[in-house]
């Protein structure tokens, strides 16, 4: 069995200098940076373990990033030639992480947008007999007003914080 051949990448003058804005860039985030040089190298002909070494990187990211670009050749040359205006954010959506599954919010918006409103508010005018809103005394007023069925007093200090 023969190794696999690595995607080979191929770039229009336009799609290298953006890549190279972006690899070069002071005002860039790191991993547009990073991914930038892993397809610039690759249309250099530089193979997974070349990039990897030269850049000190991981294999799999060298690989994943590289077979991306390769998926998407099609479509952004597409985008080169219909709306080259809007190059420059096809690459940057190729080169962007792909939304990732996690837990469901415990919280909808609705109930944090109360469990804040009513932080604003004053305990007095809710009849708790406190000068200002403590963690615990928010969670129980919470709950006793039907917002949500249960929640830790981090939680409410959490929302407090994003406040």
């Amino acid at each position: 069995m023969y190794p696999r051949q690595a995607a080979l990448i191929q770039l229009t003058e336009k799609q290298r200098a953006i890549l190279e804005r972006m690899a070069n860039g002071t005002h860039i985030q790191l991993h547009f940076k990073e991914r930038a040089t892993i397809i610039l190298a690759a249309s250099q002909g530089m193979s997974n373990t070349s990039i990897t070494k030269e850049y000190n990187l991981n294999r799999g990211t060298v690989k994943k990033w590289r077979n991306r670009w390769a998926k998407e050749e099609k479509d952004i040359m597409q985008i080169e030639i219909d709306k080259p205006h809007k190059l420059k954010s096809c690459i940057e959506t190729v080169l962007s992480d792909q939304p990732r599954p996690g837990k469901p919010a415990t919280f909808t918006p609705e109930q944090v947008a109360h469990i804040i409103s009513l932080s604003c508010k004053t305990p007095e005018s809710v009849g708790i007999p406190l000068s200002h809103w403590t963690p615990s005394a928010l969670r129980v007023e919470v709950i006793k007003a039907g917002i949500v069925e249960s929640i830790s007093v981090r939680q409410i200090g959490r929302f407090l914080k994003r406040k």
